[in-house]
């Protein structure tokens, strides 16, 4: 493909350039980002272990596992019960998305596209592929932990307005009527998952345009009419997610209901990126900030090289090519996502639920 040449000029003109590419709301991300922080299933040391933790070598994580309990109704020494604990150990997978691009800062003295628009657009378009994977990373996991039990869902209702919850034991997805599909699909969903013994709060992330109605309520009962959003047990906004990476198939809607705190992500940083190491022009360091779109803190390694890049122009042959700069940047995500601990996902349910809102 040729390098910009569509935009070749001789003469100098305004620098100015649109990105055609598309770029849409990552919700996933976004919602297994904003439930980090309530994650408590982690000890605090082991959350500063998974930053650095070679590849070679796992955190563990320690769990006292639930118990039956034994409760007599005769006191006594011959009646003291055992209820003795069970411990077990789980750890979580690390992942990588990688990704850069190479930049020719002399390329553009003959081009009407700027080096930094054009830097900002590469940069921009990787992040957006990159965050695209990530989602397809946490969709993979949340799709692998969403619970196969849910007690209760018939009990969940509207009354005459016919709003039915079934749990599809097959398929591991509530199925949501559209009579149900209200503001206060909210509340309902968060009643049921009291019921299950997983109380809230909550978020939910869904096809494209999914949440249209239930965005809609949560600006018309905004932050000045609070005592209308707690009465219908609405959600705010933020909490409310979109995604391309999640498909509507046939059905109004498919998503993910998942309880904050039981999902999360964390970032891990070798060792010579977090040293900042640099050698003969070539440099690893992590990102200061979140990077747009992923919302991680990167690894990067740049690196300068000397190089003829007259290939880049396909008719012609620009002098500032012959003998010039080049630069590499890479960027990669390394990161782990965590959930938390279930001894048996058959019999007990989870905090992960996965929806499906149907046309009828």
């Amino acid at each position: 493909m040729a390098f910009l040449d569509a935009t070749l000029l001789n003469d100098y003109q305004a620098r100015a350039a649109l990105n055609e590419k598309r770029f849409v709301p990552h919700g996933v991300i976004d919602l297994v980002k904003d439930s980090t922080p309530l994650v408590k299933f982690i000890p605090s040391d082991a959350k500063e272990r998974l930053k650095t933790v070679s590849g070679m070598r796992n955190v563990d994580i320690p769990v006292i596992k639930d118990q039956q309990v034994q409760v007599v109704t005769t006191p006594g020494f011959n009646f003291i019960p055992d209820n003795l604990t069970e411990s077990d150990k789980y750890n979580f997978t690390v992942y990588d998305v990688f990704s850069g691009f190479r930049h020719y800062p002399a390329h553009y003295e003959n081009n009407m596209v700027g080096a930094m628009e054009d830097f900002e657009a590469k940069m921009d378009n990787v992040l957006n592929e990159m965050a695209n994977t990530i989602e397809g990373i946490a969709l993979s996991v949340m799709d692998t932990r969403r619970t196969q039990l849910l007690d209760y869902e018939t009990q969940i209702s509207q009354g005459s307005l016919g709003g039915t919850y079934t749990f599809d034991g097959v398929g591991d997805t509530l199925n949501v009527n559209k009579a149900a599909q209200q503001e206060t699909i909210f509340s309902d969903l968060s009643e049921l998952m009291s019921a299950n013994q997983l109380p809230g709060p909550y978020s939910i992330v869904t096809s494209p345009a999914g949440l249209a109605v239930q965005k809609k309520e949560a600006l018309l009962y905004g932050s000045s009419n609070d005592k209308n959003i707690a009465a219908l047990g609405m959600i705010p906004a933020s909490d409310m997610h979109t995604s391309h990476n999640i498909s509507p198939n046939t059905d109004v809607f498919t998503g993910y209901w998942v309880r904050k705190g039981d999902i999360g992500i964390y970032e891990n940083h070798p060792y010579d990126f977090r040293t900042n190491t640099t050698v003969n022009g070539k440099t690893w360091s992590v990102t200061d900030v979140e990077m747009p779109m992923v919302r991680m803190r990167l690894n990067v390694y740049t690196n300068q090289f000397a190089t003829n890049a007259e290939s880049l122009v396909q008719t012609g042959t620009d002098s500032n090519l012959t003998m010039t700069k080049g630069e590499e940047i890479a960027m990669w995500a390394r990161f782990y996502v965590v959930y938390s601990y279930n001894s048996d996902l058959t019999t007990r349910p989870q905090g992960i639920v996965k929806l499906r809102g149907l046309t009828s």
